[in-house]
């Protein structure tokens, strides 16, 4: 894989390159470091995370282009989700923001609490970074992303196994005396 940074240029390459491969409709969503290189939050990000929904039908080919541009372009291209990591806060995909249509493609931010909130989860110092940055642009209001955080708590501790909710629980209140 690429060693390189992704810039916003990069990732506006990706975009375009990726309209111009897959030929079928298709919702992309970038979520953390990509979404926030758009949105001014950061200059640079290791990887471009992203989530995708396409018919069944057209899942084969949405991968063999995005392999394909992978290799191409040299992009470090992952496929995330907050939802991996944590159950999604109520209504998060009335929270999804349009970017642009890219071919048959809609981009969309990812919704910037769910992505804080798993942001938190991890709670490395980058992460703590970004989701500071969120707050300062006012991306996310910090008083919302405590509300979601406490609704969605509760539904934490059974999301699986590795789930600890008072590990969760003290790194959002870390994030709160550093904000």
């Amino acid at each position: 894989m690429a060693d390189q940074m992704v810039d916003a240029q990069g990732l506006k390459n990706f975009l375009e390159r990726l309209g111009s491969c897959f030929r079928y409709t298709a919702r992309l969503y970038l979520v953390g470091g990509a979404s926030l290189l758009l949105a001014g939050g950061k200059t640079s990000t290791f990887d471009i995370d992203i989530h995708f929904d396409v018919t069944p039908e057209v899942h084969a080919e949405f991968i063999r282009c995005l392999r394909q541009i992978r290799r191409e372009l040299h992009l470090p291209i992952e496929e995330a989700s907050p939802g991996e990591f944590i159950p999604l806060p109520t209504g998060y995909a009335d929270r999804h923001q349009y970017i642009g249509r890219y071919g048959q493609i809609e981009v969309f931010h990812f919704d910037f609490y769910a992505v804080a909130l798993s942001k938190i989860h991890r709670g490395n110092e980058k992460d703590f970074a970004d989701v500071s940055s969120m707050v300062n642009r006012q991306l996310i209001d910090f008083v919302t992303l405590e509300s979601f955080f406490n609704d969605l708590l509760p539904r934490y501790e059974s999301y699986g196994l590795k789930a600890d909710p008072d590990l969760f629980q003290r790194k959002f209140d870390l994030l709160r005396q550093r904000l």
